[in-house]
């Protein structure tokens, strides 16, 4: 049986209310942020400062994007929240009649892509700037009970806590582990760390420590300076975030805008471990190895090149060690910097190393071997942990589909 539609002015009445100025600059009235597309979340301004004309957004309205509305910026104020907000007039709050309808189900309508189809059929020129009142009360929306919405709320939250549970086991909290900011596959890397401290250990237990100074074959080198754009024409520099953790990224360069002003050395050879020495703490200490064609790449600033005498070090053998817990925790105690988002290490310190002697070539071989499938084979498993985490995303929106079905 077809079902009857409900104007949204019948369900919604635009505020139209200014907050006290005063209120507003002595911070009693906070000013939204934003509202988060992922989940209708309102967040909150940390200042209260603003050259916009704002709006009063009361506990419990209903807080609209004009801008962004059909991307899911759709919010309720806290009906518990302490005081009252302001938004900038491209927001429009609504107070909600929950006589006909319940708040989180017409949120969470309103958010899904059941209501965008409906809402684009039925604003024939789209929405040209923004969505205002008058164009959003007048569309039109399958009318519910509210026992139906009670159902269509409660199948959609208990869905919902079955997919937070499980996206629980798969992601953590955001953290550096082996100079990379994983949420996803942070166990993962951590397995890594843990073998890197046995093959410390395990070195130190065999091995006279010594300095990586003393194993030089050249003066260590900060990379090019030379400005570098995406489009230009010169040889490819790679940029600090080519080094994320283990390996080297070669994609991640730009291109000088003249490589007349680059000398010889200022180019790689393979076997060339390349270090970051700063500009970001995530990212001193991060080093790759690099295997390209000779003489063709340079190398930002921010790196220093390291270069020891391949007949007696493993190149990707001084690369794992330098990601080992050991010197991390050197390089973390010697950066230093200005402030706390900039700092960076020092050639001393980095020649001041802990570094093992005479290691066995074969010893070498073994460890490099074993290391490196152990983190192919997480690097495997990182990325199947990131496909999940993007099919948990389209999981969510599926929910959110059926959810309102029919509607």
């Amino acid at each position: 049986m077809p079902r009857g539609l409900v104007r949204l002015s019948e369900l919604l009445s635009a505020r139209e209310e200014e907050p006290d100025a005063a209120s507003v600059l002595c911070g009693d009235i906070p000013i939204v942020a934003k509202v988060r597309f992922a989940d209708g979340s309102i967040e909150l301004r940390a200042t209260n400062t603003t050259q916009t004309q704002l709006i009063l957004v009361r506990p419990g309205d209903l807080l609209v994007s004009g801008i962004n509305a059909l991307k899911g910026a759709i919010g309720i104020y806290p009906s518990d929240a302490p005081t009252e907000a302001a938004a900038t007039i491209h927001y429009g709050a609504y107070k909600i009649n929950t006589h006909a309808v319940l708040p989180q189900f017409i949120q969470e309508y309103l958010r899904s892509s059941r209501f965008k189809v409906r809402a684009t059929s039925q604003l024939p020129s789209g929405i040209k700037t923004e969505l205002k009142a008058r164009k959003l009360l007048a569309i039109e929306i399958p009318s519910l009970s509210i026992d139906e919405q009670i159902a269509r709320v409660e199948w959609l939250n208990k869905c919902r806590q079955k997919l937070t549970e499980f996206h629980g086991r798969r992601h953590s909290k955001s953290e550096m582990i082996l100079g990379r900011r994983v949420t996803v596959g942070s166990d993962t890397r951590r397995s890594i760390a843990a073998r890197l401290n046995e093959f410390e250990q395990h070195v130190r237990g065999l091995c006279e420590i010594r300095t990586l100074g003393e194993y030089l074959v050249t003066n260590l080198r900060h990379g090019v300076s030379t400005p570098c754009s995406a489009d230009a024409d010169g040889p490819p520099v790679l940029m600090p975030s080519s080094a994320t953790g283990f390996g080297l990224d070669t994609s991640r360069v730009l291109y000088a805008v003249s490589g007349h002003d680059l000398r010889e050395e200022d180019y790689l050879e393979p076997g060339d471990i390349i270090f970051a020495r700063g500009n970001k703490p995530d990212q001193v200490g991060n080093c790759g190895v690099f295997d390209g064609e000779r003489a063709c790449t340079a190398f930002a600033n921010l790196f220093m090149r390291i270069r020891v005498d391949s007949r007696q070090y493993s190149p990707w053998f001084v690369q794992y060690w330098l990601m080992t817990p050991g010197v991390r925790d050197h390089v973390k105690r010697h950066t230093k910097g200005t402030g706390p988002s900039i700092q960076k290490i020092n050639g001393q310190a980095v020649k001041a190393i802990p570094f093992p002697s005479a290691v066995p070539l074969d010893l070498q071989a073994w460890w490099v071997d074993h290391l490196t499938s152990f983190r192919r084979a997480a690097s495997r498993l990182e990325k199947l942990q990131v496909s999940q985490s993007i099919d948990l995303r389209a999981l969510n929106e599926r929910i959110s589909d059926d959810a309102f079905a029919g509607l």
